[in-house]
């Protein structure tokens, strides 16, 4: 199974980067995220996400498969941790997730995906008919949350301006 949300962002792929690079700096954006450690540096960098899933505490390990500053994160969930028991967070035998951002007019389009397989039929089903619609809403939100303080960033550094509409 595939989930894909994406979402035009008003700010330079250089102003959103640093809060997708940056694992500590998930808990600002990202809606699973409580807490966030890596250690070491682009392919290869292991990273932690601490958080709540279900009710209970949740930790997802992962190794960066994929690195391009500005552009793209990929990350593979090595190990899943559910109230400290190795558990499928996301009801999957194996999990990558990746987020890119492209250049898009004034600003940038981010799009965060994540593909399961399906550890046998049970977790297919829940995947398919339980899952995906939670897994989206927490993705779309996280998007939104990135945008704000992307721009708020990006904001800093330019003169406040009014919408109209």
């Amino acid at each position: 199974m595939e989930i894909v949300r994406s979402r035009q962002i008003a700010a330079s792929p250089e102003k959103i980067w640093p809060f997708v690079d940056d694992v500590a700096k998930w808990p600002q954006w990202f809606t699973e995220a409580e807490r966030g450690e890596m250690t070491g540096q682009g392919v290869g960098r292991k990273q932690k996400m601490f958080g709540h899933a279900r009710g209970k505490a949740s930790e997802i390990d992962s190794t960066v498969t994929a690195y391009e500053p500005n552009r793209r994160l990929e990350w593979h969930h090595d190990a899943e941790f559910m109230d400290g028991k190795k558990a499928p967070v996301v009801y999957a035998s194996d999990a990558v997730a990746e987020v890119t951002i492209q250049p898009q007019g004034t600003g940038s389009l981010v799009t965060y995906r994540l593909t399961m397989k399906a550890g046998n039929p049970m977790f297919w089903l829940i995947e398919n008919l339980l899952a995906r619609a939670p897994i989206q809403k927490s993705f779309d939100t996280s998007l939104e949350r990135l945008e704000k303080v992307a721009t708020a960033t990006a904001g800093a550094s330019a003169p406040a301006s009014s919408a109209t509409g």
